[in-house]
């Protein structure tokens, strides 16, 4: 999935409003490859055309004191003019973290996927949108305006609200981009590498249906942080053991994790290799 430097504009119907995005690389691309414990960077720029969406009455954030009073046959849909548009990555593998772009309408910004990712496996990776703006409520106010004894113009001044209404709190998902692939692989024909140069791991027994034996052969003395991580990146325990020039014996208790597939990580003056293991 090797990222190509092509824009594409999708076209979001929001009412009678037309807008365009455009994301770099677009969805269809997928994001470029990573690999297990090995670092990660990749951008996607994004370009927003939007300033002006359709919105439903209850994206508004009203208070109930107005809500309430709506009649029956009022719009419930309202031209939205945007100011800015905040976007994250969302669906990463473990290890890895997206920072967020706030970009103005007309304008464009970068969000940035970096880390070093900790779970092997194809991930779904969505850009998720919130969207800050004002509304045109002129046909809400007048529907209101004309209850009874003035109890909707009570309740709009007792408000603060005025026409155009700017929304109190960011709209989620106006602008919503889906369904980046991002593989992250386990490097070298598919394989985990158990070994630098440095120190070598051997587990056993393996698989394991409790206590294992981690052998740790390394050529420097120094500190090992090991790792054990549950397929999906979860971190499931943490220990760290002294380590001396040659063979090395670590114990590992497996008895209290759930069965299934495991990453052991072990760090030696930074220094990494990993080691796959299957609880029964």
């Amino acid at each position: 999935m090797k990222k190509t430097l092509l824009s594409i504009s999708v076209i979001l119907g929001l009412g009678a409003a037309a807008v365009a995005q455009t994301y770099t690389p677009m969805a269809s691309q997928g994001l470029p490859d990573g690999t297990l414990s090995a670092a990660y960077s990749q951008d996607i720029v994004i370009s927003n055309g939007a300033s002006t969406s359709t919105v439903s009455l209850s994206d508004l954030g009203l208070p109930a004191a107005v809500t309430s009073l709506i009649p029956g046959g009022t719009p419930t849909s309202f031209s939205f003019t945007v100011t800015s548009v905040s976007y994250t990555a969302e669906g990463l593998a473990a290890g890895l973290a997206s920072t967020t772009a706030n970009v103005a309408a007309g304008g464009s910004g970068t969000v940035s996927i970096t880390g070093t990712p900790t779970a092997a496996g194809t991930f779904a990776v969505d850009l998720t949108s919130s969207t800050s703006g004002a509304a045109d409520i002129s046909a809400l106010i007048s529907a209101l305006d004309g209850l009874p004894f003035g109890a909707g113009s009570i309740a709009l001044a007792a408000a603060g609200i005025t026409n155009p209404y700017t929304v109190p709190a960011p709209i989620p998902g106006l602008f919503d981009e889906g369904s980046y692939a991002l593989e992250i692989t386990s490097g070298g024909s598919n394989s985990i590498a158990e070994s630098n140069e440095v120190f070598s791991l051997g587990l056993y027994p393996n698989p394991t249906e409790g206590v294992s034996t981690l052998d740790v052969n390394s050529t420097v003395a120094g500190t090992a942080t090991v790792e054990v991580y549950s397929i999906t990146g979860s971190l499931v325990q943490t220990s760290v053991k002294p380590i001396r020039v040659g063979a090395n014996r670590l114990t590992l208790d497996f008895t209290s994790v759930p069965a299934g597939i495991y990453l052991v990580k072990a760090d030696i003056n930074g220094h990494q290799a990993l080691v796959r293991t299957q609880k029964k």
